[in-house]
């Protein structure tokens, strides 16, 4: 449970705090009726996030700072879960603010800033959980490609010798070990390269998606011998369920809900975050469910503005956006108003939505049966 007594510390007016714990209320009855209860110990909700522009004061183009309460939301939506891959995490200090909301059961690792001379934007990748349901192997580290697996690579001839040449990652993709019960699993967290869409940079996104499905592939084959699962999940750019972006993906192993799929990850109807696993029932075991109750599917993604930062609540914020943000100063009709408004919340909450999975993490019974049958 978020530590609700740090409202008063950081939020100092009485009307915006009395704001905050109404939406917080709004929110946690959201989040109640769509996704299932964390206290089962036989379970992982797993999910991934990307939190736009996270923590860079810098990068906010014109949008505002976060307003202090924007962190109770994005703590409360985290708390809902056991371990959440994010991306988009630049300066660290908004997110310790995070962290203090959170409390003490949780802890994180985080990569290095990306190097904007290779094309990301400054971000980190970070993985938070709850230590009291995960714990962390002591093992983590970024993908770097071996000469046959680089991006557009080519064979090139210098002083009388071939030598293989190509790129790595845009923004390097991050992989560590943790376990949760009987589960031991390698995670690793992309956000892959964009570009456009179409040309030449679209089939460079194709193939950063490719590579990186077809050489985690083969390491989860062998992470499997050690009974181990992979799972790869985070911001994959990916056009929609029947685009090449989608199967780059899946026809290289590996399964990724059926629901999941279906569903949109932004307000704009894009499919863009994913996740998907490699594994074997006795390891980890998904049981696609299709049930018109959110609480009994396995998968599904939180959509945000609900709640908070909902269309309903617009009057709310105009006053911020009109004052606080470039395009809502211009704005001089309530309708242009009104768009900044939905441009701006996605700077306060997101424009990406979570996305998550159930998994069962007991296989005790399988791996007794298997001693059994092996001797």
């Amino acid at each position: 449970m978020p530590m609700y007594s740090y409202l008063r510390g950081k939020i100092k007016k009485t009307d915006e705090r009395r704001r905050a714990v109404t939406n917080l209320i709004a929110l946690r009855n959201q989040l109640d009726d769509t996704v299932p209860t964390k206290d089962a110990e036989d379970t992982l909700l797993l999910a991934t996030w990307n939190i736009r522009d996270f923590g860079k004061p810098g990068r906010r183009f014109g949008w505002g700072a976060r307003l202090p309460e924007s962190h109770f939301y994005i703590a409360e939506v985290i708390s809902r879960f056991d371990f959440v891959a994010i991306q988009e995490v630049n300066e660290l200090d908004e997110w310790f603010t995070v962290m203090d909301i959170l409390g003490g059961d949780w802890d994180f690792i985080a990569t290095d800033a990306t190097d904007s001379a290779m094309g990301g934007n400054g971000e980190r990748m970070v993985f938070v959980y709850d230590k009291r349901k995960v714990w962390f192997q002591k093992i983590a580290g970024e993908i770097v490609l071996p000469p046959n697996y680089l991006i557009s690579k080519a064979e090139l001839e210098v002083e009388g010798k071939k030598i293989v040449a190509g790129n790595q990652f845009k923004r390097t993709p991050f992989i560590a070990s943790f376990q949760s019960g009987w589960l031991k699993f390698d995670i690793c967290t992309v956000h892959l390269y964009y570009g456009a869409d179409r040309g030449e940079k679209l089939a460079q996104r194709i193939e950063e998606i490719e590579t990186v499905a077809k050489y985690l592939g083969k390491r989860a084959d062998r992470s499997l011998g050690d009974d181990r699962a992979l799972i790869l999940l985070g911001d994959f750019n990916i056009v929609s369920p029947e685009h090449q972006t989608m199967q780059a993906l899946v026809q290289n192993g590996f399964l990724v809900p059926e629901i999941l799929r279906q569903k949109p990850t932004t307000g704009t109807e894009k499919y863009y975050d994913q996740i998907a696993f490699k594994t074997r029932p006795e390891v980890v075991e998904y049981i696609e469910r299709h049930s018109g109750n959110p609480l009994e599917l396995n998968a599904g993604v939180l959509a945000l503005f609900n709640r908070v930062f909902a269309d309903s609540q617009f009057e709310t914020y105009a006053d911020i956006v009109r004052k606080k943000t470039t395009e809502g100063c211009k704005a001089d009709t309530n309708e242009k108003l009104k768009k900044a408004y939905r441009k701006w919340r996605t700077w306060q909450f997101s424009d990406h939505y979570p996305m998550w999975v159930r998994l069962q993490t007991d296989r005790s019974g399988d791996y007794l049966k298997r001693f059994l049958e092996n001797g």
